[in-house]
């Protein structure tokens, strides 16, 4: 589908849960950048991953609406409230992804074992964003209580180089825009979008873990490591660390890269 449709819109919202519901590839606005979704069974997770030229058997992350987020995680032996306040507060700063303990909502395509941990990779574009309003419409319909959700772009299989997820509808329209699944909904502005989330680069979400005994910095993306280690230590939390390396950002305008040879 070449129309954008706009998140702000109730009718054009319905149009694309019930486009998600019927197996479409949600392209949408989160946050300050932009996500791909879909249905979390598995036939929907493999055909997203050939659309990217990912591994058909790549294991996603999941999505949901704030009010349902805690239902991803299996909550047994951690400290629940002071986990969930932590992850409140960066919801409300902005999108922002949680790595814990999947609970048996979670089907085992969308889940890695970390040691003797399965674990579910939560992203969510914070608490404000109106994707919100549209994945709680798709799960209200289909009765499902999550999505699977990955970064909107060619994976690096295919480019033989890191991509950065789009953050200009316009681009995905470009770049994706031609497939007949594909549905497209954002941000009537979304300079005005991006400007909501000053503390955040328009790139895949800061991913913390909290499954080993402590919170853990797995992926530095959009918040930076030092903002995140201010949130936690307000929860009494130290923030461990393990990957410095910030993801990258997409050049305005830029489409796709070109496939390696």
């Amino acid at each position: 589908m070449n129309v954008i449709l706009n998140l702000a819109s109730q009718a054009d919202r319905r149009l694309a849960a019930i486009a998600t519901t019927n197996g479409a590839a949600l392209f949408y606005g989160f946050g300050n950048f932009c996500a791909l979704a879909a249905m979390p069974d598995l036939a929907s997770m493999e055909r997203i991953n050939a659309l990217k030229g990912r591994p058909l058997a790549q294991v996603g992350s999941v999505t949901t609406d704030p009010w349902r987020a805690p239902r991803v995680f299996d909550w047994s032996g951690l400290e629940r409230e002071r986990i969930e306040a932590v992850m409140e507060e960066f919801m409300a700063i902005g999108p922002i992804g949680f790595r814990g303990p999947a609970s048996d909502r979670v089907p085992e395509h969308l889940t890695v074992v970390d040691g003797d941990v399965r674990t579910a990779q939560l992203i969510s574009p914070g608490l404000r964003c109106p994707s919100n309003m549209l994945v709680g419409e798709i799960l209200n319909r289909s009765g499902e209580e999550l999505l699977f959700i990955t970064s909107a772009n060619t994976s690096s299989t295919l480019s033989g180089q890191v991509e950065a997820a789009h953050y200009e509808m316009r681009a995905i329209r470009d770049e994706f825009g031609h497939h007949p699944e594909a549905v497209l909904i954002g941000h009537h502005d979304e300079r005005a979008a991006r400007a909501l989330y000053p503390w955040h680069l328009p790139c895949s979400t800061t991913i913390i873990s909290f499954h080993r005994g402590e919170l853990v910095l797995e992926r530095h993306g959009s918040l930076s490591a030092e903002h995140a280690k201010v949130v936690a230590a307000k929860h009494g939390f130290r923030l461990a660390v393990e990957s410095a390396e910030r993801v990258p950002v997409r050049s305005p305008g830029e489409t796709k890269r070109a496939v390696a040879a």
